[in-house]
């Protein structure tokens, strides 16, 4: 396999593509709505999961616990959240969408939508198979969850080629 540089890898333009997206959503959608990005993480997650703990969520975003201790502060002072004592073990606290929350994503949401059609129907006829595409991309990359990327390309056994 040809040796490259990183910035001439897929991996790259994945990442530069994904921090383009990250600040449209930022900038367009999520500020105006009064809305930190690491906030819509946390109350997307916690939509998501049926009510998880902050310690589900943190290790879901991988987040830092604190980081997410603070957001989900900011979000229950915006009313967007209800935080409930787990009376098993009073350190755990469950997260649960306020009618206000829930709102608030789907407005989020239907903004994004909105939003994306307009990007990705310049892919004209070729938008199904570009999602197809992702959306195969995204199960190799379950399935190389926690795979060895050392660039010995053996995955830590003799033998085998596991490049990805």
């Amino acid at each position: 396999m040809e040796k490259r540089g990183f910035k001439d890898t897929e991996l790259f333009l994945l990442h530069e593509i994904v921090i383009a997206l990250d600040q449209i959503a930022r900038v367009r959608i999520l500020e105006p709505e009064g809305m930190t990005y690491p906030e819509f993480l946390v109350l997307m997650a916690a939509r998501e999961f049926s009510a998880p703990t902050q310690e589900e969520v943190s290790g879901y975003l991988n987040m830092s616990a604190s980081l997410v201790s603070q957001r989900v502060s900011s979000l229950v002072r915006k009313g967007f959240i209800l935080q409930e004592t787990i009376p098993e073990n009073k350190r755990k606290v469950k997260l649960s969408l306020t009618e206000n929350g829930k709102e608030k994503l789907e407005k989020i949401y239907t903004a994004m939508a909105y939003c994306s059609d307009g990007l990705f129907d310049s892919l004209g006829p070729g938008r199904s198979v570009f999602r197809d595409t992702l959306a195969r991309l995204g199960d190799g990359l379950k399935a190389e969850l926690g795979a060895d990327c050392s660039g010995d390309n053996t995955g830590g056994k003799k033998g085998e080629n596991n490049v990805i």
